[in-house]
């Protein structure tokens, strides 16, 4: 009898833990091709962020490369008008001198003869000739003039045009950059799209053999057992920052109040706006606020103003790291546009900062 009462009361214990068997068995016996597609998935993950990150130093120099290129066609187009302007400039000297000389020519006809003259008239006469051979020399020196300026300035267009060209070249083979590891990227994010649909056809084929074996074998149990499911983060945490911090101006103000609305808008290519950024975009765009014109490109921004150490750093200024520029906002931290997937954000500053500076 007590053996009965023993196995009574050991049976629901023992159903119990067969039940929970039967879910989990078949689940770890799958377990092991997804976590090889998701080592396989991370992998892709890191590559895809890589690219990301390449496209984002690509962008940033394709800017100042655009940069070179606006500067290089003005200079250009600055000395064909100063070159124009210098020829019309020589043909009216000419054509005074011209003038001059024929005038001097016809009076020099009309003065009569020799037995004419007398102590007063050729003395006006000397001196009205001394008169002519300095205004003459005076034009010539005037045309010589223009005629060096002509040579300095075609000297000067010839530079702008090497640079036009060095320019073209660089943004030529950076665009074909872009296009190669864009190309590339494609196919990667093709390949995780299809590793990331296997993995979920496996964690679908474990869920699915986990509820039928719970159904027949631990029906009993059904109580002790309790059904799952995968679930995952997106990894970004809340995006409520709240209001923008303190800043010392209302000029930075205006400037803090724009780049804090931007907040998880996403990172494009050449972006400034109002949809989505790219980083020296979206400082450009922030100081605009202020009234401040920016060139879209972190390099020129980062010549453009005098630098403040790291420790000086107020609320507004811009941080640098090699392509790349985020706006301060105190506590360590930068509002940017990481790279391509990613959207405006505030981090912490990591390391490889070059400078720092305070537009205006």
């Amino acid at each position: 009898m007590l053996m009965t009462r023993l196995a009574r009361r050991l049976i629901p214990l023992v159903l119990a833990i067969a039940a929970f068997a039967a879910l989990v068995l078949p689940t770890s016996a799958i377990s092991a091709p997804i976590d090889d597609k998701k080592a396989q998935a991370a992998e892709l993950q890191a590559q895809i962020n890589a690219s990301n990150q390449q496209l984002s130093t690509l962008n940033e120099q394709i800017n100042d490369a655009q940069i070179k290129l606006d500067a290089a066609n003005q200079t250009i187009a600055d000395a064909d008008a100063a070159v124009t302007a210098a020829k019309a400039k020589t043909s009216e000297l000419r054509s005074i001198v011209a003038r001059r000389a024929a005038s001097i020519y016809v009076r020099s006809g009309s003065e009569g003869g020799v037995s004419d003259l007398d102590a007063a008239s050729a003395r006006e006469l000397t001196q009205r000739q001394k008169y002519t051979s300095v205004a003459e020399q005076r034009d010539k020196h005037a045309v010589y003039q223009l005629k060096q300026a002509q040579e300095e300035l075609a000297v000067r267009k010839a530079d702008a045009e090497t640079a036009h060209a060095a320019a073209t070249a660089q943004r030529s083979s950076l665009d074909d950059k872009r296009a190669d590891l864009a190309a590339g990227q494609a196919k990667q994010q093709a390949v995780l799209n299809g590793v990331n649909g296997e993995i979920a056809d496996l964690v679908r084929q474990a869920q699915a053999a986990a509820a039928a074996d719970a159904a027949a074998k631990a029906a009993a149990a059904a109580r002790v057992v309790s059904s799952t499911s995968s679930t995952g983060g997106d990894g970004g945490g809340s995006t409520n920052y709240g209001a923008p911090p303190p800043s010392p101006s209302a000029r930075v103000g205006a400037v803090m109040a724009y780049a804090w609305a931007q907040l998880g808008k996403p990172y494009c290519y050449a972006g400034a706006g109002p949809g989505c950024f790219d980083c020296s975009g979206l400082t450009m765009m922030a100081w605009a606020q202020a009234g401040l014109s920016l060139p879209h490109g972190s390099y020129a921004q980062l010549a453009m103003f005098p630098r403040v150490s790291m420790s000086q750093l107020q609320v507004g200024d811009l941080v640098y790291w090699d392509s790349h520029v985020g706006i301060y906002v105190g506590s360590n931290s930068v509002l940017h546009a990481p790279r391509s997937g990613t959207n405006v954000q505030v981090t912490q500053i990591w390391s490889g900062v070059i400078g720092a500076n305070r537009p205006g």
